[in-house]
């Protein structure tokens, strides 16, 4: 079995391209940041990390990109990965009742014009996707929404307010999977 870290938590984006790049029996590794991944390499807690380099709305995943082109880690392989950003709310949660909206920077660029139509929602940094939808069930705000996954919602209990609210109807990410 691999073992593979991801910059994020179960449900991001990263997650479900580091299944598809070895395969569902694998190990994940999850990790605040790219750092932590590249990280988990270096100290053999991971085999493996599966990471985003670019975006076909935003372009270069400047953070993933930097740790790479420094590093002596090779890719393996790349994996172009559809990516359907939702507006994830609470379960009692109505579209009018958002007003702040949490994600990882890249998605909050990728929903930028969603996110201009809609300024009554500011925007928060969170730490990915995943952990955004995550945190605001937790919280259990109806005011509180995040972008995401439609697999994030399912797992973390979310309800989606809005769907493939990207830039891009036919948004994609490229991830390499990278080691040793």
């Amino acid at each position: 079995m691999s073992v593979v870290a991801i910059q994020g938590v179960k449900g991001s984006y990263s997650e479900e391209a580091a299944r598809r790049l070895t395969g569902s029996d694998v190990e994940i590794v999850e990790c605040l940041d790219f750092v932590a991944a590249f990280g988990a390499i270096a100290t053999g807690r991971a085999d493996f990390a599966a990471i985003p380099v670019e975006n076909k709305i935003v372009g270069e995943i400047e953070d993933s990109m930097r740790l790479l082109r420094t590093s002596k880690y090779r890719i393996f392989e790349t994996l172009p990965l559809k990516v359907l950003h939702v507006l994830a709310g609470t379960p009692d949660a109505e579209f009018d009742s958002i007003r702040t909206v949490r994600s990882h920077v890249e998605a909050l660029k990728q929903c930028k014009k969603f996110l201009a139509a809609n300024a009554q929602m500011s925007q928060v940094i969170g730490a990915d996707t995943a952990s955004s939808i995550q945190r605001i069930v937790e919280e259990n705000n109806a005011e509180n929404g995040a972008i995401g996954s439609r697999r994030a919602v399912e797992i973390y209990g979310a309800r989606i307010i809005a769907e493939n609210i990207a830039d891009d109807r036919d948004n994609w990410t490229t991830f390499c999977l990278i080691g040793k």
